[in-house]
């Protein structure tokens, strides 16, 4: 069966049910919603009654049971009988206002308890899709866009509100509209009903037509949507590499070409949508003229019809919208399972059952025999990784990109768990320890890195909220950012634009090394911390970070080999595997691949400052 049909298929009704199923803690307001919208609903015969009864008295008419339910509600009233014509007549239209303000109260109060719980609904998915986007593993970002990210959780969760706000007030209060009016059009005159239900289906074969156009459009244009906010994301996130290479007419194309086919699926959607009223307002035209035949050749009394046409005027609003229902709960099963699919990503990296707090000084980290693949079965990105690592020493990696550098300190927070070995903490493996606890115990600082649209203090105070200015100045100090710092307009209070974009890059990366130096962990991992320093600030840094390191294991990866000539482990990895260890003079003298390396990156340029004695 294909997607677009008509019909819901069978994972379309299990995904929406799922969604259903979020407004059982909501269940005391949906049943006041149903109540209200029967009221909503019922008024219509009243309606109808009332005004049948009032236009008979004032334009005379033949007796119907439609006019005999009104005189026997006045009649009930009116203890003095029927034979005061005026009263009788302010009564009956007193009973149509009446209905008129029930079906207000009805309307109002069905539509905002129905809106209220599909609000509620999805702002606890919204809410809840983030904190799971916080907590996916780290893999799942490696094949996920960014703007398709942000769709699901802003544009999907409002078809999710749109589905089920406009699905459940469609099924609470047309149902009991078109009973009403149906049961009007009966007690006004059989014949003439029976005849109007019969032709009347007529009128859903334009919403089926252009409904089917209006879903497959629909659709195409959400996924140009997700196209268009992850296309504007790389670009603005990219905004200097696209302005260094020249390709602004490039990204103008490719987002013109996509809004385009945005704007084309949205002109077919307002085309299908714009033809239908026409369509069905011509082939009501042509059952009024032939209900108007019928009433000249019957001589069917001028309130009569008008009740009747209004009655039969009535039905088409809810049978269209009972009619949409389909298209409402495929829109949104659509943007449900997009949702859901990122709430049922499994947990590769979770606390385990009786893990505990990583607590005190830490002594040894250890790789045994670790190796490890994106994907299962995949290539090995490691393989048989050995190393110790002890409190105070420097563990310098090298090698060529892509040699599973950045892959090894990344196991070390658990971003990624082994797929074979252990990676243990003073004998215990890391799945011993909680999440937090071990995060809390290892400092970061990226070779890209990464500022917040925030002030400089909350900036470096990211990972430790709590921390008072002194500490904060303090921190910047080490990382030799406070005179930096203090030169800017609001000093430690200036907010810092979207990225750091106006901090230099040696600015940006002295801040996050504050950032990762003010949490004082034990472990730090230093994935190229110093490559975008200009030589006098590195040399300044590097002495931070040699005094920092005191007490304190340190991960660094390093492509300028002067900057770890003092390191106590130099680890070259080739190919997934630590093809050599040693000192630096130890793997000089071997005249391997370290001392390739050296010797190539000093011939073509100009050593980095050494660090202080």
């Amino acid at each position: 069966m294909s997607r677009h049909s008509r019909k819901l298929t069978a994972r379309e009704r299990q995904v929406y049910l799922r969604l259903l199923a979020r407004t059982k803690a909501c269940r005391g307001r949906l049943i006041l919603a149903v109540v209200f919208g029967a009221m909503f609903g019922g008024s219509i015969f009243g309606i109808f009654a009332a005004a049948r009864g009032g236009m008979a008295r004032i334009f005379g008419g033949t007796a119907t049971q439609l006019n005999q339910v009104a005189n026997d509600w006045v009649g009930r009233w009116y203890a003095g009988g029927l034979h005061h014509d005026g009263l009788v007549t302010v009564l009956v239209l007193g009973l149509l206002l009446f209905f008129v303000l029930l079906r207000g109260v009805g309307y109002f109060f069905s539509k905002y308890l129905i809106e209220w719980v599909a609000q509620t609904v999805v702002l606890g998915l919204r809410n809840e899709v983030f904190g799971r986007i916080l907590r996916l593993p780290m893999l799942y970002f490696t094949g996920s866009r960014t703007g398709e990210l942000m769709s699901r959780t802003l544009n999907d969760t409002q078809l999710i509100e749109r589905g089920i706000t406009e699905v459940i007030c469609d099924l609470v209060q047309e149902p009991f509209v078109l009973l009403a009016a149906a049961v009007a059009l009966c007690l006004t005159d059989l014949r003439l009903a029976v005849f109007s239900l019969v032709l009347f289906p007529i009128c859903i074969v334009p919403i089926r037509i252009f409904g089917n156009r209006v879903r497959r459009n629909a659709r195409a244009g959400q996924e140009r949507m997700a196209d268009l906010a992850s296309l504007q994301q790389g670009v603005v996130s990219g905004a200097a590499i696209v302005k260094a290479f020249g390709t602004e007419a490039r990204e103008q194309a490719r987002f013109e070409r996509l809004s385009y086919d945005f704007f084309r699926r949205q002109i077919k959607i307002t085309a299908a949508k714009a033809a239908i009223s026409p369509l069905i307002e011509t082939l009501s035209a042509a059952g009024a003229c032939a209900i108007l035949v019928y009433a000249r050749r019957t001589a069917l009394d001028l309130p009569s019809l008008m009740v009747f046409l209004g009655a039969l005027f009535f039905m088409y609003a809810p049978v269209k919208k009972l009619s949409r229902v389909v298209l409402f709960i495929q829109q949104s099963s659509a943007a449900a399972e997009r949702i859901f699919a990122i709430l049922d990503t499994p947990d590769t990296v979770f606390d385990q059952p009786g893990a505990g707090e990583l607590r005190g000084p830490i002594g040894e980290i250890r790789y045994a025999d670790v190796t490890f693949a994106y994907s299962p079965g995949g290539p090995a990105v490691l393989n048989g990784i050995d190393l110790a690592a002890r409190t105070g020493e420097l563990i310098a990696l090298v090698g060529s990109s892509g040699s599973g550098k950045t892959t090894l300190v990344n196991l070390l927070p658990r971003f990624f768990d082994p797929t074979r070995g252990r990676v243990l903490i003073d004998g215990r493996d890391l799945r011993k320890f909680t999440l937090e606890s071990l995060r809390r115990h290892v400092g970061l600082v990226t070779q890209e890195t990464f500022l917040f649209n925030d002030t400089v203090f909350r900036n470096i105070a990211y990972g430790d909220p709590d921390a008072t200015r002194a500490q904060v100045e303090a921190a910047a100090k080490k990382a030799h950012a406070h005179e930096f710092i203090l030169a800017m307009p609001k000093g430690y209070d200036t907010v810092i634009a979207e990225r750091g974009l106006l901090l230099s890059g040696g600015q940006r990366q002295r801040l996050a090394i504050a950032r990762a130096l003010l949490r004082n962990p034990p472990i730090l991992i230093l994935d190229e911390a110093t490559s975008a320093l200009d030589t006098e600030s590195e040399r300044a840094v590097q002495a931070a970070l040699n005094d920092a390191m005191q007490g304190r294991t340190v991960f660094a990866i390093a492509h300028r080999l002067s900057t770890i000539r003092r390191a106590d482990q130099i680890l070259v990895l080739d190919g997934g595997r630590i093809a050599e260890r040693g000192r630096h003079e130890e793997l000089l003298a071997r005249g391997s691949i370290y001392g390739r390396l050296y010797r190539l990156q000093f011939e073509n340029q100009a050593p980095a400052a050494p660090l202080p004695p």
